[in-house]
């Protein structure tokens, strides 16, 4: 049995579904079941039950989680080993959510790339709550989220802080205060009043996403109870709401580059933009990865790549910033 193998055992149990597993891996579906069937006689156990639908065994179970060991520490020992000889090659694994994705990946992929070409890079999206669990369990090296992080044992490297902004269609504005709306857009500009948009319709982000519970808070200071006509898990789905103006939304003003908006216009042709002024609605944008594993230097450089990333325009980076970041 070889890390091959394990690599291969472990999509089979991710997928539950050898055709699947076979069409991610570019091999046949027979040679696959071949090497699980190789892997059950060497280890003379059951890794899977095959009816009425395959399903891991007991066995297969200690195996997932000893197998997902063995590759980890594998990782860390190969990046070690390429930080001593300066030949980086390896992987490094990213935990990030869509959205935030969309919005970084694009300026910093491009750089961190040309600088290590021979690194190959991994990409798993979710929630906070998925995040911090592909990071607790070893299956990403580090995780891109807004505090907090709620697991032990994680060093967190700041990387901004984003104002939450008031998504508003042009023609809710243009509507609700009719020769005004212009006076109106240039006081919102430094700070939206809330209580105005009390019955326009709302879409936002489901509850559970961290986002979404800022926003929650910050309404129930304000005695503030939004009409929602429609949540969703993506963030993208709510600001394309916006700017087809069916709703409002609120999103980190990070976010707004996914829909091609700079943060420093008041508005584009279809949407205000306007931000709330609230303290506890700043948001701290963070990477996070764990004390007890080793971070390769190409790590620390896709850390310091997305710091130089988020600096305002015209800023030049800090001294220091090329150090190591723990």
């Amino acid at each position: 049995m070889n890390f091959l193998h394990l690599k291969y055992f472990l999509l089979v149990a991710e997928e539950l579904n050898i055709t699947r597993a076979a069409e991610r891996l570019y091999i046949s579906q027979q040679s696959l079941s071949n090497h699980i069937s190789n892997m059950e006689k060497e280890l003379d156990v059951k890794l899977f039950t095959r009816s009425p639908k395959l399903s891991l065994t007991y066995a297969g179970d200690l195996l997932v989680e000893t197998a997902t060991q063995i590759l980890d520490l594998h990782s860390q020992y190969l990046a070690k080993v390429g930080d001593i000889n300066r030949h980086y090659m390896g992987l490094l694994r990213l935990g990030i959510s869509h959205t935030c994705g969309l919005a970084l990946l694009p300026d910093i992929l491009p750089k961190f790339q040309a600088e290590f070409p021979m690194v190959e890079f991994s990409l798993f999206e979710g929630n906070s709550t998925h995040l911090e669990d592909e990071l607790a369990h070893g299956r990403v090296d580090l995780i891109i989220c807004f505090q907090p992080i709620m697991m032990e044992g994680v060093e967190v490297v700041p990387l901004t802080e984003e104002e939450l902004i008031l998504v508003v269609p042009k023609i809710f504005t243009d509507q609700l205060f009719g020769d005004r709306a212009e006076e109106v857009r240039a006081q919102f500009a430094s700070g939206a009043d809330i209580d105005v948009f009390q019955h326009q319709p709302f879409i936002l982000i489901k509850r559970g996403n961290r986002t979404r519970n800022t926003v929650d808070q910050y309404f129930s200071r304000h005695f503030f109870k939004p009409k929602l006509i429609l949540e969703t898990e993506n963030t993208i789905t709510t600001l394309a709401m916006a700017e087809a103006g069916i709703g409002i939304t609120i999103c980190p003003e990070l976010f707004l580059k996914t829909i091609h908006v700079t943060a420093n216009q008041a508005s584009t042709e279809k949407l205000d933009l306007f931000p709330l002024t609230d303290p506890s609605t700043i948001s701290k944008l963070v990477v996070g990865y764990r004390r007890d594993r080793y971070l390769s230097h190409f790590g620390e450089r896709f850390i310091q790549l997305t710091q130089q990333a988020l600096l305002p325009p015209n800023t030049l980076p800090r001294r220091g910033s090329g150090e190591q970041v723990r």
